[in-house]
């Protein structure tokens, strides 16, 4: 005869369902969201001094949050409920916002985005650069002329999807969950062009049937790496470029045909081959297969060609408001010489020509420089001439004592040893174009060691809803600070 379980255990039993679903039960706490973090555009709550960051918060909002991770110093939580949403908090225009890893602040109105870079900036300054706010001119942030549609080049990843090989970009990375990379499929995307919209389906179905796979960089396996767009903002004109680990392919006539009935303004097709596992940006080699061989976009009344691995300001018409401030701020005579460090294609330095003696521009990338001297001829330019190499390097090739030395470096900044070179060439004014405050605030820290000090700074808001900012500083010699 089986007995009854004795009503203490069954007591027992339930004691013990319940503290499972109490400690599993994540811990809730209700915050007031005082700040947003860049870059990666969190929002920031404090309690009692310990930081709580909680993505998708807007400063000014009040939350209730489910705590996801916690350690010594921070916590990391998810938004339960908005009690009280800020007033500066904005409905994004983007489907894709929030798991696209593009954009990171569309929910902030804008005009509060500029006031979150402009103090980003001012921090990075003062905390990294040693910079005395109170004695250098920092003008307010220029706004881009078009909060959308600004960007004039995208680079799609291909990835494995439920259904197949997807095209879009790479997740946004969170804090507290482990990056994976996975490629979030994109049907707009309205920082770049309405011909996302086209260009990603025709591609993604056409690679779906043809049995070729994504690239995957841990395995080393796969041939699918990018898809590259550029598009010319003054002509409408697009480029493609398929970029693929080395191997061969089937035929791409039957896509640029299929593409070209979809996009009638796809002007050109490429594919690139890179073969490292690590994205580099740069290609080994590169085969014209389709249309005209480049874009040209129009910048200061000048044309310029575009190729597949020409460096050009990302936005058009924010570099066009640059330029123009490089020039009021250079105030160059006609007998100035000009030194541009880091030119790319040398949009700048040829503007630069039009005011200047002699500029000379130098870049490490050979396809750089036959472009830059193409667009020199382009635009009847006599007096640029440009130099290929690696700016640590050439102090023997360079010209002495220029009047103006521009640096448009990469994000990582310039080098200690490109810096103590620039230094010895002894310009009378120093012009230093970023992308990154943290790494501009390092060298402009460094330069003024060095007895340049910065007299102007004027930032650009190139990259609307992204935590990136474009900045020109003009420097002087006059001791450091």
């Amino acid at each position: 005869m089986t007995m009854p379980m004795p009503t203490a255990s069954k007591s027992r039993k339930a004691e013990i369902s319940e503290g499972l679903t109490k400690s599993l039960k994540r811990e809730e706490k209700v915050l007031e969201i005082v700040d947003v973090s860049l870059p990666d555009g969190f929002g920031v709550g404090k309690e009692e001094g310990f930081v709580y960051f909680v993505p998708g918060a807007v400063a000014g909002d009040i939350v209730r949050i489910g705590i996801r991770k916690r350690d010594r110093r921070f916590s990391v939580g998810d938004i339960l409920e908005i009690i009280r949403p800020s007033s500066h908090r904005a409905q994004p225009f983007c489907g894709h916002f929030g798991s696209c890893g593009g954009c990171t602040l569309q929910h902030i109105a804008y005009d509060r985005q500029l006031e979150i870079k402009e103090n980003h900036l001012r921090q990075a300054l003062a905390r990294i650069g040693g910079v005395d706010l109170e004695s250098v001119e920092i003008a307010p942030i220029v706004p881009a002329p078009h909060q959308q549609w600004g960007r004039n080049n995208i680079e799609l990843s291909f990835g494995r999807g439920k259904s197949g090989l997807v095209l879009g970009l790479r997740e946004r990375a969170a804090p507290g969950k482990s990056y994976e990379g996975k490629v979030v499929p994109l049907s707009q995307c309205p920082a770049f062009s309405t011909a996302i919209d086209s260009i990603v389906p025709v591609v993604s179905e056409y690679f779906n049937r043809s049995g070729l796979t994504p690239y995957d960089p841990g395995r080393k396996k796969g041939i699918l790496k990018h898809l590259l767009l550029r598009e010319s903002k003054s002509t409408g004109r697009i480029m493609a470029v398929l970029e693929t680990a080395p191997g061969p392919i089937i035929s791409l006539s039957a896509l640029w045909h299929e593409l070209r009935e979809r996009v009638p303004r796809l002007g050109c097709f490429y594919r690139a081959v890179s073969k490292g596992s690590v994205d580099t940006g740069l290609y080994d080699y590169e085969e014209h297969l389709f249309g005209a061989a480049s874009i040209e976009e129009s910048v200061a009344g000048l044309t310029f060609h575009i190729y597949p691995q020409s460096f050009f300001q990302a936005n058009t018409a924010v570099a066009e408001l640059l330029y123009e401030s490089v020039l009021e701020v250079a105030r160059l005579g006609k007998g100035d010489k000009v030194l541009g460090l880091y030119s790319g294609m040398g949009p700048l330095e040829i503007i630069l020509s039009r005011n200047a003696r002699r500029v000379t521009g130098v870049d490490s990338n050979p396809a750089n420089i036959i472009n830059a001297r193409l667009n020199c001829q382009v635009n009847d330019i006599m007096n640029c001439v440009f130099i290929e190499g690696k700016v640590e390097q050439l102090k023997s090739r360079l010209p002495s004592g220029p009047d103006l030395l521009v640096i448009d470096p990469p994000r990582g900044g310039v080098s200690p040893q490109g810096l103590s070179l620039a230094v010895s060439l002894n310009p009378s004014k120093f012009i230093y174009i970023s992308c990154n405050p943290s790494t501009l605030a390092r060298d402009i820290g460094l330069l003024r060691g060095s007895g340049y000090r910065p007299v102007k700074i004027l930032p650009f808001d190139a990259f609307p809803h992204t935590s990136h900012l474009e900045t020109l500083v003009l420097l002087e010699t006059g001791g450091p600070f």
